[in-house]
């Protein structure tokens, strides 16, 4: 819990300073209204029975209203700002978490136990619908109700400390009932994550353009909706378990202030007619007992919040700690790029997981400027060729070296710029035209567009409202414009153009083009790509490029 706690100050401590200082003054804020609650009713009702002095009601009615007025005005105001200083933190936890995902090892992506780790982190910033936040509020919310309950106890003490004690037994009880229910909650909060994880992913594609074909044309609604609903209702079993258990709490401290407001009202009431305590004091006693519950009450919440949240926080955690073995440790940059020599040595791999080999000893030397054809059907070990080349997987013997070097002792992000490839699968984004080829590196136009023009989308460029800044899709512009299989492939081989990379791969580059498109960049591909190495995945020898 500790450890938790203090992650999280540090982190904001980090992102948003202001966070911690306007936290710290709400709860001063707060302390204003209880106290005076409390105090000035006793002296405006024993001066209204007593000697009824008009200057002094007059006096203790401003001084109520005074403190009420401004602990209220400066409780709204730092909220406000708590608020939009929370909104901050939480992107850049946001970010944290998109960071890791962009940066760890792609196996990791591919990885069920990965993604089911990750979506219980997530819930480190969602859960309960807000998040982390439960567990910064509620360490400040420790601290002022500590402030509140101390003033209250004295108050109180001097009635009876007999009474102090039995209501913190009641306060006891309740919070020992709520810290084994919030402990459920949060260990099926963190079991359904997966089951989550699927009906997000089904939502998805329900709501994805993409698949809309697919569904319609193979009437695949029914199937699609019977998924989405099975899990929904599978996550609604959590719900509903969650939902019974803290339904349970909620009536066992209903009962618990029952016993207290009983016992306080009938021990007060006792006492005024013993004349023990007079009228105001009753009043000053029974505001008392209401704010120390009160007190006391949130602060055993607030304790249980961070306590419940714990779990969470490990799930982050691990998330966070997932290595990222290809960028770890100092790594070598810097070979010669104008001859590259590519070799596999004795290459094997297979899939985490799995016991066959979806490559095998594989021996192969790629001369520099050399272009070569890998083929094979499918199965064969092609993709699994070009993810161990792009160094996605590590081989699992063997090793791959680039002019002599092990490409495992190069710093990753550099092996990767000297590499561009053009998927079969490739995607766009709903980016402009621009972004989807330099991906805002804002260099000049000219030079994208005569990218564009080399692999035959200048007819297409003219024709587009706002040229290479017009948006590919129409998600979020109306005058997007919708690649055909073609138009978007050619986007994909201009991207990888435009990088400039030494190295090449084409992953079945045209496969969606037409003959004559097809002809055509193949009769300028020598061109295009500048004497560079270049690799050809296909399932059967393309000729044109050899």
């Amino acid at each position: 819990m500790i450890k938790s706690l203090l992650f999280l100050l540090k982190q904001v401590w980090i992102y948003r300073k202001s966070y911690i200082f306007y936290s710290l003054l709400l709860q001063i804020a707060k302390l204003m209204i209880p106290v005076s609650s409390i105090i000035f009713p006793k002296y405006i009702v024993d001066e209204l029975i007593g000697k009824q002095r008009i200057d002094f009601i007059i006096f203790c009615v401003i001084g109520l209203l005074l403190f009420n007025f401004t602990g209220g005005f400066l409780t709204d105001f730092l909220e406000g700002r708590i608020f939009a200083a929370r909104g901050i933190v939480f992107n850049k936890f946001q970010c944290d978490i998109s960071r890791k995902l962009l940066e760890c090892d792609y196996e990791n992506i591919e990885n069920p136990d990965f993604l089911d780790v990750k979506e219980r982190a997530r819930k480190f910033l969602y859960a309960n619908g807000q998040g982390f936040g439960v567990v910064l509020n509620s360490a400040f919310n420790i601290l002022g109700n500590l402030f509140i309950f101390v003033s209250i106890v004295v108050i109180i003490s001097t009635l009876s400390l007999w009474v102090v004690l039995a209501f913190v037994g009641l306060v006891f009880l309740s919070t020992l009932v709520d810290s084994n229910v919030r402990k459920n909650y949060t260990k099926w909060d963190l079991e359904k994550a997966p089951i989550e994880r699927k009906t997000s992913y089904l939502l998805n594609v329900a709501e994805d353009f993409s698949y809309g074909k697919d569904i319609r044309i193979y009437s695949a609604k029914d199937f699609l909706l019977e998924k989405i609903s099975h899990h929904m209702n599978l996550s609604n079993r959590f719900y509903e378990k969650q939902i019974k258990v803290l339904n349970q709490s909620k009536y066992f401290n209903s009962f618990m202030t029952f016993l207290r407001d009983g016992i306080a009202y009938f021990y007060l009431v006792f006492k005024v007619t013993a004349g023990a305590i007079s009228i105001g004091d009753f009043s000053m006693y029974i505001n008392a007992v209401s704010q120390f519950s009160s007190a006391m009450n949130d602060l055993l919440q607030s304790i249980l919040d961070i306590r419940q949240f714990s779990g969470y926080y490990d799930a982050l955690q691990q998330y966070l700690n997932v290595p990222s073995k290809m960028r770890e440790g100092e790594k070598r940059t810097g070979i010669d790029t104008e001859r590259i020599t590519i070799e596999f040595d004795d290459v094997s791999f297979h899939y985490p997981g799995q016991d066959i080999d979806a490559l095998r000893h594989v021996n192969l030397k790629i001369h520099p400027g050399e272009k070569i054809a890998v083929v094979g059907e499918n199965g064969a070990g092609k993709t699994t060729f070009v993810k161990l080349l792009m160094r996605l997987y590590d081989p699992t013997n063997g090793c791959i070296r680039v002019n002599g070097v092990d490409i495992r002792t190069l710093n990753y992000d550099y092996y990767q710029s000297l590499l561009a490839v053009v998927f079969q699968d490739y995607k766009l984004f709903s980016f402009t035209v621009k972004e989807n080829v330099d991906f805002g590196k804002e260099n000049d136009d000219k030079i994208i567009i005569q990218k564009l023009n080399q692999i035959g989308l200048q007819e297409k460029l003219e024709l587009l409202s706002k040229g290479i800044y017009t948006n590919i899709y129409k998600n979020f512009e109306e005058d997007g414009f919708e690649p055909s299989g073609g138009e978007g492939q050619k986007i994909a081989i201009a991207r990888a153009l435009y990088k400039e990379a030494p190295i090449i791969i084409l992953d079945e580059p045209t496969a969606a083009l037409d003959p004559r498109a097809e002809y055509n960049i193949y009769q300028n591909f020598n061109q295009l790509i500048h004497g560079k190495t270049a690799i050809y995945i296909t399932p059967y020898v393309q000729c044109q490029i050899l």
